[in-house]
Formats: structure tokens, C-alpha cells, sequence
């Protein structure tokens, strides 16, 4: 019989709360991730071989295929286009059109002439950057 006393070890590292928190990491991500396209409303958008590069601060301009134009999924009358953007963009504190970017979102139905009346509109509103989203 050994009646000697026994030795505590190290015990080993306690790994519980940095599960707890990555696990709390993960909901927050999941949470805080946006699900959604980004222009709103479907639009079946024309297919090209460039990719989309930068992230920057951009307002979503969709017109669909049956002649709907939608500035940020509200829906404006193509006569009403210039100034609704103009607002939208004093709004966001970009008068001049600068830094935002408009970008167009287009149904691959919508007429020729649509999109160019949205790129007159955006130029009597003085938009100096303007994108067309396509599909890859």
C-alpha cells in the first residue's frame, strides 16, 4: 500500500469559453450577413465575361422588362429619374456624384432605349460614375 500522498498534475487548458465564443462569433456572422441580391428587385441580368472588382458606395438603378424603373427599390417614373437621384444622392451627402456610383441593373428583355433614357437621366444629374451589372 502507497500512503503517500499524491501529486495535483497541471490540468489541462480549459478550451469552453473559446468555444462559447466562437460559437457566439458564428451567429453574429450569420446574423449580420445579407442574404439578398443586391439590387432588389429580379431582374434577369445579360451575361459578360468581366467580373465585378471593387466594393464602393453605389445606388442601385433597375429597370425591368416591362419598362418599371427602380431607384434603391423604390419604384420612380422615367420622367421623375433626374430628380429622384439627385435627392437620393443629397441624401447620402454626394451632391456631385463623385464618389457614389450609379449602378444600372438591367433585365435582359428591357429595351435598348430604357437603358439610355437611364443614362441621360443620370448625366443631366451630373453622375460621373456609372456601372452596368451583368451576370458572369
Amino acid at each position: 500500500m502507497n500512503f503517500l500522498p499524491r501529486r495535483k498534475t497541471a490540468s489541462p487548458l480549459n478550451l469552453t469559453p473559446l468555444i462559447d465564443c466562437m460559437f457566439l462569433l458564428v451567429i453574429f456572422i450569420l446574423l449580420a450577413a445579407r442574404f439578398e441580391p443586391e439590387g432588389g428587385i429580379p431582374v434577369d441580368l445579360p451575361q459578360a465575361s468581366v467580373k465585378e472588382t471593387a466594393k464602393v458606395e453605389s445606388i442601385n438603378l433597375s429597370i425591368t422588362a416591362e419598362g418599371r424603373f427602380y431607384l434603391e427599390q423604390e419604384e420612380v417614373e422615367r420622367e421623375n429619374l433626374t430628380q429622384a437621384l439627385l435627392d437620393l444622392r443629397t441624401t447620402l451627402g454626394d451632391p456631385e456624384g463623385r464618389q457614389i456610383v450609379l449602378v444600372v441593373n438591367g433585365d435582359r428583355e428591357a429595351r435598348h432605349s430604357w437603358v439610355v433614357e437611364a443614362l441621360d437621366a443620370a448625366s443631366r444629374a451630373h453622375q460621373q460614375k456609372v456601372s452596368i451589372r451583368t451576370r458572369e
